[in-house]
C-alpha cells in the first residue's frame, strides 16, 4: 500500500510536471521548429508542407524549417518524427504511410498511436498515370494490355506503402491483373520522372504531383481514384466510373511525438486553424492544385486510428498483413 509520504511524493511531481509544462508552453515556441516530410523534395507531401509554411510562421512567429527525410517509402521520416523530443519543436507532415505500413512492412517501430494530432490540412485523390504517347486511354485499355501479357507491364513500387501505393495494390486486385513492380521507388516524384523516362509503363501518383506535368501535356492521366471527379480534373473519369472500385485518397496532418505537452498541442492547433483560415493560403494552395481539407486535432486522431483499423482488416483479408495485431 502506498504511504502518505509516497503518495504526497507523487502528487508533487505531477504538479511540478504540470508547471513545467505550463511554462514551456508560455513561452513557446521561442525558436524555429522543425516540420519532417517523409519523402523528397518536388513530392506531393512537400510541396503540401512548403506551402503551408510560411502561415504557420505567421502565426508562431517562428521560422519553419523543412526537414526532407526521404527513404523506405515514408517510413523513414515517420519513424524520426513519431520518436523525436515531444518538445513541440519536431513536427511531422504525416500521410496514409503510417496508416499502412505497420501492417505490411516488417520490423516498422511505429503506429499512429506514436504521434499526437494537430489537425489535418488537406486530402488529395491519388490517380493512374502514363506518358503522353502512351496508346492506353483509359483504364480499360490499361487493363486489357496487362491481361494480354500478365506481369510485363511495369509500374512502380514504393516500399513504405503510402497511399498511391495502396491504391496500385487495390487496382491489381480489382482488376484481376499482374503488373511488373519495380521496386526502390522512393516516392511520387520519382514515380512520375520514371513514367516520362518511359523506365515503367504506368505509375500511381497523387494531384499535385501529376498536375502540373498533365498541364504540360507531358503524361496522360487514366482514372482519379475519388468518389466523384476532381474539381481541377472534370474531363478525367474516376476509377468507378470505368468499372473498377477504388476510391483511395492521401490526407496530409500535422503532427507531434506521443507526449507533446497539451498546451504546446493546442498552441500548434490554434495557429494551424489560423494559418489554414487565410485568404492568402487559399490562393497559395490553389497555385499547386491544393485545397484546404481541416480537421482538428480529435476528428484527426479518430480519423487515421479508424483508417488504420480498417487497413488492419484489408490487409488481412488480402494476406498481406505481417503484424497479426
Amino acid at each position: 500500500m502506498i504511504s502518505r509520504r509516497q503518495f504526497a511524493a507523487t502528487l508533487a511531481a505531477a504538479a511540478a510536471s504540470l508547471a513545467a509544462a505550463t511554462a514551456r508552453a508560455d513561452t513557446y515556441p521561442d525558436r524555429p521548429i522543425t516540420m519532417i516530410v517523409p519523402f523528397g523534395p518536388g513530392g506531393g507531401v512537400s510541396i503540401n508542407a512548403r506551402a503551408l509554411a510560411p502561415y504557420l510562421e505567421k502565426q508562431l512567429g517562428q521560422t519553419i524549417i523543412i526537414d526532407n527525410r526521404e527513404g523506405a517509402g515514408g517510413i523513414i521520416g515517420h519513424t524520426m518524427g513519431a520518436f523525436a523530443r515531444p518538445d513541440g519543436y519536431t513536427l511531422t507532415m504525416v500521410s496514409p504511410g503510417i496508416t499502412a505500413a505497420p501492417w505490411l512492412v516488417p520490423n516498422v517501430r511505429f503506429t499512429p498511436d506514436d504521434y499526437t494530432y494537430i489537425g489535418q490540412v488537406t486530402f488529395v485523390p491519388n490517380m493512374v498515370v502514363v506518358n503522353a504517347d502512351s496508346p492506353w486511354q483509359g483504364v480499360k485499355d490499361l487493363v486489357a494490355a496487362m491481361k494480354a501479357d500478365p506481369g510485363k507491364i511495369a509500374t512502380g513500387g514504393i516500399s513504405g506503402w503510402p497511399s498511391s501505393t495502396v491504391a496500385q495494390a487495390l487496382f491489381l486486385k480489382a482488376a484481376d491483373v499482374t503488373a511488373k513492380v519495380v521496386p526502390g521507388f522512393k516516392g511520387g516524384a520519382d514515380m512520375i520522372s520514371a513514367v516520362l523516362g518511359k523506365h515503367i509503363d504506368f505509375g500511381f501518383v497523387n494531384l499535385n504531383e501529376a498536375m502540373p506535368l498533365y498541364e504540360a501535356h507531358r503524361i496522360r492521366i487514366l482514372a482519379v481514384s475519388a468518389p466523384a471527379r476532381a474539381a481541377a480534373l472534370p474531363d478525367v473519369p474516376t476509377f468507378r466510373e470505368q468499372g473498377i472500385d477504388v476510391t483511395t485518397g492521401v490526407w496530409r496532418s500535422l503532427a507531434a511525438p506521443k507526449g507533446t505537452p497539451q498546451p504546446i498541442i493546442d498552441r500548434l492547433s490554434a495557429a494551424l486553424k489560423a494559418a489554414l483560415a487565410d485568404p492568402a493560403l487559399k490562393q497559395d494552395f490553389d497555385k499547386v492544385e491544393l485545397s484546404v481539407d481541416y480537421l482538428d486535432a480529435e476528428e484527426t486522431r479518430k480519423r487515421v486510428l479508424a483508417e488504420y483499423q480498417a487497413f488492419g482488416r484489408l490487409f488481412t483479408e488480402l494476406h498481406m498483413n505481417v503484424r497479426k495485431s
